[in-house]
């Protein structure tokens, strides 16, 4: 009798339990799929990281990078790599900084996104070394320039939306039409002939 009813109860549970095993698979799927997004788009922007998809891949972190039951320590680990990324972003050098400080915010900012990306690396099951993560970047030279040209438009317009600068303007030459120059210079003559060279009384001619 027992036994009939450890099978009733298996009848009655299993379904249930085996749907619920089958969601909580596909959860961790859609977890690890999307996670993987998040790599992919930091990995392929790394080296234009005003690009939006590396913008929205960093503010996803917080979310989907939330330590779970399984990998905590892997999970806390990009976490706090984010964070000092994120500290390092908050405190850019001032404006009118020299260049020297510029390019050691920058060496900062590479240092940390190296961090995070191996972090991410981890957290995901990629096997990549930090020098394949610095270095194993294709970047232009041309479109490296586009970057910066389209900065410095954004930073004039900037100027002078805010009245920091004005705005240059310079007349470099009129057009001229010959016919025009004749036709004001007909004008001229008769207009000069119409008075009398000694005297500069004008000349009325009686008709009739």
């Amino acid at each position: 009798m027992p036994v009939e009813w450890w099978v009733v109860f298996a009848t009655l549970v299993g379904p249930v339990l085996a749907v619920q095993t089958q969601k909580t698979i596909e959860r961790a799927t859609a977890r690890r799929d999307r996670r993987n997004r998040i790599f992919v788009a930091l990995m392929a922007n790394r080296a234009t990281r005003l690009a939006d998809d590396f913008v929205k891949a960093l503010n996803l972190i917080d979310i989907e990078f939330l330590p779970g039951w399984f990998g905590r320590a892997k999970d806390l680990a990009v976490l706090s790599a984010w964070h000092e990324l994120l500290g390092v972003f908050s405190n850019g050098p001032p404006a009118g900084a020299d260049a020297g400080l510029h390019f050691s915010w920058n060496l900062q900012v590479e240092d940390r996104l190296v961090d995070l990306l191996a972090a991410i690396a981890a957290a995901t099951g990629y096997s990549l070394t930090r020098e394949q993560l610095r270095r194993g970047v294709y970047h232009p030279q041309g479109t490296a320039e586009r970057e910066q040209a389209w900065l410095a438009t954004l930073d004039g317009l900037r100027k002078v939306f805010t009245g920091q600068a004005p705005i240059p303007m310079a007349v470099k030459e009129f057009p001229v039409s010959p016919e025009l120059t004749q036709a004001q210079a007909e004008l001229a003559n008769r207009a000069a002939s119409a008075y009398d060279e000694e005297s500069g009384a004008l000349k009325v001619k009686q008709v009739g």
